[in-house]
């Protein structure tokens, strides 16, 4: 289903379609006057839900074959093989159009932002610390799903990249965030480096592996995963974790170790895991990649947390821009990749659930624990235990382009 209008427009559409003089329609703008388009079969002939069903395709992001990403850059991937543009000459068409959709492109678009260093973001792309200076107090209170790009360190707040990112917006912050960590964007495992891959959510810092917080444990102030509280319009959260094929087990056991997590929300809220989103993916890419530096790695580096000096899929040399994009046999890496997913569940229904579980338990033992009936060949009836309350919040739209 499409989504609607928002909410603080639809005030504003209903003036215009009922407005029979221009000193009605100038009472929804500080302007003088707005022309209500009444002659134009789009205001006059068409609904207001054709409409907005209209605007909505027409200011979706889309890849622009003019500007295609090289695939041998580090942001080059499925779903992201050419910059996105959006068509908002039609925000210009006239006063009205543009009171009906200047939020439209903000509201049902994805916001990428990159928690990395450079050279591994697109020229011209957004940062966590760029993000509020591109958009107005309005744009940002109207931002609904963010995807983040973020290298390892900087979600483990390094320098606390990630508290100034959870904390950065004026209301509640965004419905739906993804969070992605790329092969290259974990510890150590670029050039020449294999750092054996481990996360953790409850430790503050860096996660080392054989060293995981409990379950029983909280959180530890300052950790990544205690941030969430800080964003109140959170109602899902989606981690996309990235490796390639020859580390498959270690992120194999992140994502085991992944099923229990539960991340706190305000309010006594969380967000569980729902299994059934759950998806494994594997593509073919470059290990060529441009822009790199340093064709030589420290070998303290190499040597750190277990790293093997020997291992180095990718070159350490920058390509050329003039290279060809085209992959030979030794040129590709298969990568592996994760998508998991946590949906926000509210204190009320975390209690319902806790109750319908204790209920299916008890029922289960009474079962198993109810003398046996010798006297007739009729087995005594089971009654089924009570089904649980706990409805799964509806999923948030993914808006690409």
């Amino acid at each position: 289903m499409v989504p609607s209008t928002p909410f603080n427009y639809i005030q504003r559409k209903r003036a215009l379609k009922h407005a029979s003089k221009p000193t009605a329609v100038a009472k929804i703008t500080s302007r003088p006057y707005i022309n209500p388009q009444i002659a134009s079969p789009l205001f006059s002939t068409l609904p207001a839900e054709i409409r907005n069903h209209i605007f909505y395709y027409a200011l979706l992001a889309y890849p622009d074959p003019a500007r295609p990403y090289s695939r041998h850059s580090f942001w080059y991937r499925p779903g992201y093989t050419h910059a996105r543009a959006i068509a908002v000459a039609l925000l210009l068409t006239c006063r009205r159009i543009y009171l009906e959709t200047d939020l439209l492109p903000v509201v049902h678009n994805e916001h990428v932002i990159w928690g990395v260093e450079k050279p591994r973001i697109p020229s011209g792309s957004t940062n966590y610390l760029l993000h509020d200076r591109h958009l107005k107090l309005s744009q940002r209170n109207a931002v609904r799903f963010v995807h983040l790009f973020t290298q390892q360190a900087w979600l483990e707040d390094w320098k606390n990249q990630w508290l100034a990112f959870t904390t950065s917006w004026p209301e509640g912050g965004p419905e739906q965030i993804r969070i992605t960590i790329r092969h290259t964007d974990w510890w150590y495992n670029l050039l020449g480096e294999n750092s054996p891959l481990a996360l953790d959510p409850k430790r503050k810092g860096r996660a080392r592996v054989g060293e995981w917080v409990p379950d029983d444990q909280p959180y530890e102030s300052g950790s990544w995963g205690s941030r969430f509280v800080n964003l109140n319009g959170l109602k899902k959260l989606e981690i996309e974790l990235e490796t390639i094929e020859t580390k498959r087990t270690e992120l194999d056991t992140i994502v085991e170790k992944a099923r229990s997590w539960k991340f706190p929300l305000r309010d006594g809220d969380v967000l569980v895991m729902d299994e059934e989103s759950t998806d494994k993916s594997f593509w073919t890419g470059s290990k060529h990649f441009k822009g790199l530096n340093a064709p030589n790695v420290p070998a303290g580096l190499q040597l750190r947390q277990g790293s093997t000096a020997s291992f180095s899929p990718f070159k350490s040399t920058p390509r050329s821009d003039t290279e060809s994009e085209e992959l030979g046999p030794g040129d590709t890496l298969d990568y592996y990749v994760v998508l998991l997913a946590w949906r926000a569940q509210s204190k009320s229904e975390q209690d319902d659930h806790l109750t319908a579980a204790d209920a299916m338990l008890t029922s289960s033992t009474a079962t198993k624990t109810a003398p046996a009936m010798t006297n007739t060949a009729v087995a005594p009836p089971t009654t089924p235990p009570p089904r649980g309350t706990y409805n799964r919040l509806n999923a948030i739209p993914t808006y690409y382009g």
